[in-house]
C-alpha cells in the first residue's frame, strides 16, 4: 500500500484517534441540536473506541444516565461491553503533478508528468469490549502521464495494487499486518508484506508516549526493519500531532559493478580474439563513459530508477525514498553491449550477467506530523520525515564508503464538510549521496522529486 510507512500511520490515527473524535463530534453536534437521544448513542459508541477521551465521554454517560433517572448504578458506572459489528468504505480520487530533477557527477536531468490515481477499501471492524479487530480489502492503481518523459523516475503505463490487511486496536497498543500483490506492465508479480506494532506506556492530557517497531519486506528485494520511540498529542479540535524517532535498517539488492565491468572487459577480450583478422589484442575500452549499451541504459546519468515512482505520494521506499540498486532497468540481469574492434567496422554484441549482492544500510530516522483542526472543518497538516544512512554490508570496498540524506516534507490544506474530504497540498523528496572516486557517475549525487496533489477523499 502506497508510501506504505504513512498508510500506517494514517490508519492508525483514523482507527485510534480519529474514530473517537468522530463519534465524540458527532455527539456534540446532535446535543446542540437538542437531540439528547441520539446525542447519548454517540457518546456509548465514542467510549467503546480507545483515545484519550475515554473518561472524559464515560463522565458525561454517567450524567446523562443520572439526569435520565437509570436506577442501575453498575449500568452507569460501567461502559457497555458488548459486541458490534461495523463497516466503513473508503476512497481516494486524486492528480499528482511531478517534477524531478537530478544533478552531480552526472548528466542533468529534468522531468516533468503526472499521476491519476484511485484508491477503494472497505473495512469490517468488529469491536469486543476495550478491543476491535478490523479486517480490509483494498484496491489501487495508478496512471502515469508523460511516462515516456520520465525515465529516471521508470514509471510503466499504470500500476495496480491489491491488498488485504488486518488490525488489532486495544486500550494501549495498536497491531497493523498485511500484505500487498503488485503488478505493472512488463514487471512480475510482486507481493510486499508488512507490520505495525506501537505500545503506549503512558499517558497525560492529550498526550501519549510510547514505541513503535515497523518491518517491510518485497519479494523483488527490499527490506526494512525500524524501532522508535513514538509522541502523540490528539484533540477534537487545535493541535495534533506525532513524533517517531528511532534507529532504521534496510537491505535491498545492489549489482556487484566491479565484477560486472572485469566480466565485461574479459568477454569483449574473449570476442576480439575469436575476430577473424586480428592477431593482437586490443585492450578492452569500456568503462561506463566509453560504451553504450544496446538496451539503452548507456553511460548511466540515471541508472538508478531510484526504485521507480509508484505513485502513492511518493517514491516506494517503504521510508526510503531512493534505491540502492543503479542497475534496476535491467530486471533480466544481463548487461548487453556493442563495441567496434580494433580500426575494423565489425562490431560484436555480447551479453555479460550481472550478479547482485545485497546493500545494508543503518542510521537515524525520524517521522514527524503536525496538523491544526479548525472548527470551520478545515484542517492544515505538515509532515516531515528525515534518515541518515551509512552502508555497513556492500558488495565492494568502495561501495562501503558510501552515504546517504533522504528526506520527505510539504503541506496539506483540506476540508471536511461530512464524509467527504477535498484537499491541495504540496510535497518535496530529496535524496543526497555522498560518493567514492569510483561510483561517481554511477549514481547521481542528488536528486529532487516535486509534486502538487489534489482530490477528493470519502469514509462512511
Amino acid at each position: 500500500m502506497r508510501s506504505l510507512a504513512v498508510v500506517v500511520l494514517l490508519l492508525v490515527s483514523a482507527l485510534w484517534a480519529e474514530t473517537q473524535q468522530a463519534a465524540y463530534y458527532r455527539a456534540m453536534q446532535a446535543e446542540e441540536a437538542g437531540n439528547l437521544t441520539e446525542a447519548l448513542t454517540a457518546f456509548e459508541e465514542a467510549v467503546l473506541i480507545p483515545g484519550p477521551y475515554t473518561e472524559e465521554i464515560q463522565e458525561i454517560i454517567n450524567q446523562y444516565k443520572l439526569a435520565l433517572d437509570f436506577t442501575d448504578s453498575s449500568e452507569v458506572l460501567v461502559s457497555d461491553r458488548s459486541s458490534s459489528l461495523s463497516f466503513r468504505f473508503l476512497g481516494d480520487l486524486g492528480f499528482y503533478g511531478l517534477h524531478y530533477t537530478e544533478s552531480g557527477w552526472v548528466e542533468k536531468i529534468s522531468e516533468d508528468g503526472g499521476d491519476l490515481f484511485f484508491t477503494l477499501s472497505s473495512f469490517a471492524d468488529y469491536a469486543v469490549g476495550d478491543y476491535i479487530h478490523s479486517l480490509g480489502v483494498s484496491a489501487m492503481t495508478d496512471w502515469f502521464f508523460d511516462n515516456e518523459d520520465m525515465p529516471a523516475l521508470d514509471t510503466s503505463d499504470w500500476k495496480l495494487t491489491l491488498g488485504l490487511e488486518y488490525v488489532l486496536v486495544a486500550p494501549t497498543f495498536v497491531l497493523d499486518m498485511g500484505v500487498d500483490f503488485n503488478t505493472a506492465p512488463n514487471e512480475s508479480f510482486s507481493p510486499s508484506f508488512y507490520s505495525w506494532l506501537e505500545k503506549d506506556f503512558f499517558k497525560f492530557e492529550k498526550q501519549r508516549v510510547g514505541a513503535a517497531l515497523w518491518g517491510y519486506y518485497d519479494t523483488d528485494g527490499p527490506l526494512s526493519f525500524a524501532v522508535y520511540g513514538s509522541w502523540h498529542r490528539s484533540s477534537v479540535y487545535g493541535w495534533n500531532g506525532n513524533v517517531y524517532l528511532g534507529v532504521r535498517l534496510e537491505a535491498d539488492s545492489v549489482v556487484d559493478v566491479k565484477r560486472y565491468m572485469a566480466d565485461c572487459e574479459a568477454a569483449y577480450n574473449a570476442a576480439y580474439d575469436e575476430m577473424d583478422g586480428f592477431n593482437n589484442e586490443v585492450p578492452f575500452n569500456g568503462g561506463f563513459n566509453n560504451w553504450e549499451s544496446s538496451d539503452g541504459w548507456n553511460a548511466p546519468s540515471y541508472m538508478g530508477g531510484y526504485g521507480g515512482y509508484n505513485g502513492y505520494g511518493g517514491f516506494y521506499d517503504n521510508e526510503n525514498p531512493w534505491g540502492n540498486n543503479p542497475f534496476n532497468g535491467n530486471p533480466n540481469g544481463w548487461g548487453s553491449f556493442e563495441e567496434n574492434l580494433g580500426d575494423s567496422s565489425s562490431t560484436v554484441s555480447i551479453d555479460v550477467p550481472m550478479y547482485k549482492s545485497y546493500g545494508k544500510w543503518i542510521g537515524p530516522s525520524l517521522r514527524s506530523k503536525l496538523s491544526y483542526k479548525f472548527r470551520t472543518k478545515i484542517t492544515l497538516e505538515g509532515v516531515m520525515n528525515l534518515y541518515y544512512g551509512v552502508v555497513v554490508a556492500g558488495p565492494d570496498d568502495d561501495y562501503e564508503q558510501l552515504k546517504k540524506f533522504s528526506g520527505v516534507w510539504g503541506a496539506t490544506l483540506s476540508w471536511t464538510p461530512s464524509w467527504l474530504t477535498v484537499y491541495l497540498g504540496m510535497e518535496m523528496l530529496y535524496r543526497w549521496y555522498d560518493l567514492p572516486i569510483y561510483y561517481k557517475g554511477i549514481y547521481a549525487k542528488s536528486g529532487f522529486l516535486s509534486e502538487i496533489k489534489t482530490g477528493v477523499k470519502w469514509n462512511f
